[in-house]
């Protein structure tokens, strides 16, 4: 692999990080507003949930094409909630405390 090729993996390695890091804080908001949780709680939770999610041995392909998936325990679903101006807010301060 070349300079070039160890630096497009580098960089999408980066953008999945970063990908993943705010889907973890938009998660931790919605725990904050919705499940009353300090923000440190609800980190902790929501990066323990993504890590669970991770686990191969966590889940099952439902459709190879879309990339599906189901998870064998329901309590690694992710929440469903929408991205209100609230969890914006949240989020944000989330963001600056744990990036």
């Amino acid at each position: 692999m070349g300079i070039g090729s160890n630096l497009m993996v580098e960089l999408e390695e980066q953008r999945i990080e970063e990908e993943n890091f705010q889907n973890i804080i938009y998660e931790a908001a919605h725990y904050v507003l919705n499940e009353k949780m300090t923000r440190d709680e609800a980190y902790k939770t929501a990066k323990e949930l993504h890590i669970e999610r991770q686990d191969p041995s966590n889940y099952i392909l439902t459709d190879e094409e879309t990339g599906e998936i189901e998870y064998l325990d329901s309590n690694l679903d992710e929440p469903e909630f929408k991205k209100t101006s609230q969890i914006e807010a949240v989020a944000k301060e989330l963001y600056e405390k744990y990036k």
